[in-house]
């Protein structure tokens, strides 16, 4: 049967440490496996950067092997885009590497590096959990300061304010619909740790954003801390009340997808020609700069028609990493599931505090409410490419894992019930 510890693999670097035996052998050969201003120095340093990946990618692989899958294939995506570099531009101190080359190796770069901090947050304890719970309220509180001033038309210490938002929060997340949805992801947990009041202001200030995104994943979040306490008439009233703020939200939004159905047309000739290993990490953006390029060239005018991202992740991947990082993915997602229907069945119900009181719904839950607005949200807003957002969503899959590899409480034997006296003295007899 599998679980979400099936997904996990706790010993891969002891295994793997054997790696050493063939790299001994091969920083002492460096045969041109490619072009390089100095063969005998950059082919030892492939192989040392390239064996030390692969320990890198099986330390990920404690957490979830399918997410080390998906990167391993963004190491080899890059590298089948080359990586060679003009010796002339060396002589002269100075090494030019095109965009489409470099950009791939950054981006890998950021996720081993952002994916050590999802192993650490899968092993903590959860005490220092609840901390971290914390920490992201706090700057859930910060950033709603600066989006109530931002109501008013008060935008403090902020250096980037685009006028089209003027009078709707943003912070210093510089678009309503990026503050939205951080706002979105803290709200359960403002809900686990402060009580349902204070969340009811975070929702307040996030239907304020009019943007449909964070309103519509706000909303789930709160269905999903507040399903398990109500009744059937109060689940009903709680629906309801989330299904009119949004269907009045998206009447002001004009119920419409603000040009992204249009930008995932102009693409798709584009995402056809390499459906199965894509056009390799990073490339939309690359792509969007030269599509506007070319219509400010055409219109004689700067013209911005494409977004730096797809605001559709599972569609930028599949541009990016191909079919086969959509596996990858798909298999990381079904972890997830595994693991929320893990975590799920072991949360503690509410400690029968008053409704209002803090720390009634437990945090254990929060976190589940936390990937499901991040998931939803990621059909309409680049979630995993804002740096805010997306390291709260893997925090939390981080602690729902960990929650749903504990072990359940064993069933308390049944005691014998005793005989009743006179049932007793009539078997004597």
């Amino acid at each position: 049967m599998l679980t979400a510890s099936t997904f996990e693999v706790r010993t891969g670097e002891a295994r793997l440490a054997w790696l050493w035996v063939p790299l001994a052998v091969l920083i002492a050969m460096p045969w041109p496996l490619f072009s390089a201003p100095l063969i005998e120095r950059a082919v030892p340093i492939f192989w040392l950067v390239l064996t030390g990946a692969v320990l890198l990618i099986s330390r990920l692989a404690r957490a979830s092997w399918p997410f080390a899958a998906l990167l391993g294939w963004a190491v080899v995506r890059a590298f089948m885009m080359g990586l060679s570099v003009d010796p002339l531009t060396v002589q002269v101190g100075t090494v030019v590497l095109d965009a489409s080359r470099s950009r791939p190796l950054q981006l890998v770069l950021l996720l081993a590096l952002v994916g050590l901090l999802y192993v650490a947050a899968r092993d903590m304890t959860p005490r220092l959990a609840r901390a971290v719970g914390w920490g992201m309220v706090v700057g859930v509180a910060y950033e709603a300061a600066f989006g109530y001033l931002n109501l008013w038309k008060i935008y403090p210490f902020m250096t980037f304010v685009v006028q089209e938002y003027a009078g709707r929060p943003m912070g210093f997340l510089t678009h309503p619909n990026y503050w939205g949805s951080f706002m979105a992801l803290g709200l359960p947990l403002v809900w686990a740790l402060l009580g349902i009041p204070a969340a009811i202001i975070v929702y307040a200030l996030i239907a304020t954003s009019m943007s449909g995104g964070p309103v519509i994943s706000a909303s789930i979040g709160v269905l999903v801390m507040a399903w398990p306490e109500l009744g059937k008439r109060l689940r009903l009233v709680v629906l309801g009340a989330a299904a009119t703020t949004v269907t009045i939200v998206m009447t002001i939004h004009e119920w419409r997808l603000s040009g992204r159905r249009e930008v995932w047309e102009a693409i798709w000739p584009e995402l056809i020609r390499y459906p199965v290993i894509g056009q390799g990490l990073g490339s939309w953006r690359i792509w969007a700069d030269q599509y506007n390029a070319k219509l400010s060239a055409a219109a004689g005018a700067p013209v911005i028609f494409a977004t730096l991202q797809a605001h559709f992740e599972a569609y930028q991947l599949w541009f990016e990493l191909g079919l086969i990082g959509l596996v990858f993915l798909g298999l990381w997602a079904y972890q997830a599931w595994l693991s929320v229907r893990g975590a799920w069945a072991l949360c503690p119900p509410g400690n029968g505090a008053a409704w209002w009181a803090p720390n009634r719904a437990p945090l254990e839950r929060a976190w589940i409410a936390v990937l499901a607005v991040a998931v939803v949200n990621s059909f309409g807003s680049p979630t995993f490419h804002l740096p805010a957002q997306a390291a709260i969503a893997l925090f939390a899959l981080a602690r729902i894992q960990a929650h749903a590899a504990l072990t359940p409480p064993a069933p308390q034997p049944v005691a014998a019930r005793r005989p009743a006296r006179g049932y007793a003295r009539a078997r004597r007899a």
